[in-house]
């Protein structure tokens, strides 16, 4: 296989954004020179190819890393990150895997300080902040709510990550669970990396947090709208309980969701107060409410949307 015996591999999942994918591309060489990578390109979009349009332009402008190009004709996001897995799995010297998505781009010091947390701390996983960036003028309210705030948290070991967009996992890691890695169930739901690194944290793996691993992330103008956020924190709450359900009974997340409503509606009066952060407390609302939906049996169908 093509790329074989390098140290870290850096993998994207892309789906139809080309022009975030290159300057996704354009920036990593920077941020992770000094260092045995390989960038791995998992296009989820094989009929358009448009990943594979940016990856050889760059290789022929002289492209500064090795990359592996990865078609994944399965749609979904379980079945591209499995595929992204097994790729990794193949090569023998590989003891790092990075994820970060295709609307994204590192800060500097980005991989250095995913390792340094790692070796701190002999992390299996290890995550960092994600600080969103608006394309163009967005409300204020969109700048301060939870959906587009980093996560800050101390640097170290922590009990639990929440996300795989901007991620560090070792070999060993990778190993602890068998293949499928991410559930299909949630294959067009999201929430795959939330009930992945659930079991991971089930099975014994150490969790570390790096502050100074900053990622950025595009933040379109059609995802600066209530209506988008709102929808966002719905799903939120049906794939927590999806991943939630597969180690705690549906009777008790039954009772527990139901108590969360009740709460969430009590509060919804805090609205009215000066100053409240009304997005947050409206979308804490609707989330309770998508609890109770996944437990009655619904499903998010949002791949390619969200």
């Amino acid at each position: 296989m093509t790329g074989m015996g390098h140290a870290i591999w850096i993998a994207v999942p892309t789906f139809r954004r080309p022009q975030q994918l290159r300057h996704l591309m354009e920036t990593l060489p920077a941020i992770v020179a000094g260092h045995e990578v390989m960038l791995l390109v998992a296009d989820n979009d094989p009929a358009g190819q448009e990943a594979a349009g940016v990856v050889e332009e760059l290789r022929g402008a002289g492209y500064d890393l090795p990359v592996t190009l990865l078609p994944v004709p399965e749609p979904g996001l379980c079945a591209v990150r499995n595929a992204i897995v097994a790729t990794a799995l193949g090569d023998p010297a590989m003891r790092f895997l990075a994820m970060i998505d295709d609307d994204e781009w590192p800060q500097p010091g980005w991989l250095d300080a995913l390792l340094a947390c790692q070796t701190a701390v002999d992390a299996d996983v290890v995550a960092g902040p994600v600080d969103s960036m608006f394309v163009g003028p967005a409300p204020r309210w969109a700048r301060e709510t939870l959906v587009f705030r980093a996560e800050e948290r101390p640097k170290g070991a922590t009990d639990m990550l929440w996300a795989s967009n901007n991620l560090l996992i070792r070999r060993a890691a990778l190993e602890m669970l068998e293949r499928p890695w991410f559930d299909p169930r949630f294959n067009r739901s999201g929430g795959e990396d939330l009930d992945y690194l659930s079991r991971l944290a089930r099975a014994g793996a150490r969790f570390g947090w790096a502050p100074d691993a900053r990622v950025s992330e595009w933040v379109p103008p059609e995802r600066a709208r209530l209506s988008w956020v709102l929808r966002r924190m719905w799903r939120i709450g049906c794939t927590e309980t999806m991943a939630r359900r597969k180690d705690i009974s549906t009777p008790v997340l039954l009772v527990r969701s139901v108590g969360i409503v009740a709460l969430r509606t009590a509060g919804l009066a805090a609205i009215l107060l000066p100053g409240a952060h009304r997005v947050d407390i409206a979308g804490q609302w609707i989330k309770s409410w998508g609890r109770l939906y996944a437990l009655a049996g619904g499903h998010q169908k949002a791949y390619g949307a969200l």
